[in-house]
């Protein structure tokens, strides 16, 4: 099947919270893309990207929003949701291959990711402690906290800041 990755537009809001309403138990994601949505110091506009199926149906969403590596400025993937029909067909690789090259094409530097860990090496992501020294908030295992140099360059050292909205302290 053929996906579309775009950005996501004003009109994509509700078929954005369908799909991550759909892609997880609960509605903690959906909710955090809301709240995400609504915080002006971690929104990115063009930074939130639906892939379409061929009717035109948006099927999977990814998301990246402003985090911090200490005080510098890098981008955190969270959440990613394709729809249950859709899952493992390629929708989901297809809007984050496209949306972390608009990161690219946007100037940012870093990505961080909290996810699985044999999903996530596709895209570039490796150990973030053992690799490049960037420590998360809370103790996570090591092959799930993941970061990936968008431009090439060494990432920095630290410990990560997310957005409030995910609550993370």
């Amino acid at each position: 099947m053929t996906w579309r990755p775009r950005p996501e537009t004003p009109e994509d809001t509700a078929a954005v919270r369908r799909i991550n309403l759909a892609a997880f138990e609960g509605a903690e994601e959906a909710d955090l893309v809301d709240a995400l949505r609504r915080d002006p110091t971690a929104w990115l506009p063009g930074l939130s990207f639906v892939a379409e199926a061929p009717d035109g149906t948006p099927v999977a969403h990814a998301l990246l929003t402003r985090c911090h590596v200490d005080d510098v400025p890098a981008v955190a993937l969270a959440p990613c949701g394709v729809l249950p029909r859709y899952q493992r067909s390629g929708a989901g690789s297809a809007v984050i291959r496209a949306l972390l090259e608009a990161a690219r094409a946007a100037g940012e530097r870093t990505a961080i990711v909290l996810g699985h860990p044999p999903y996530y090496p596709r895209f570039g992501f490796a150990p973030a402690a053992t690799r490049f020294g960037i420590l998360p908030p809370q103790p996570w295992p090591d092959e799930a906290f993941l970061a990936l140099s968008l431009d090439g360059s060494t990432p920095p050292h630290g410990t990560v800041r997310y957005a409030t909205a995910f609550g993370i302290d």
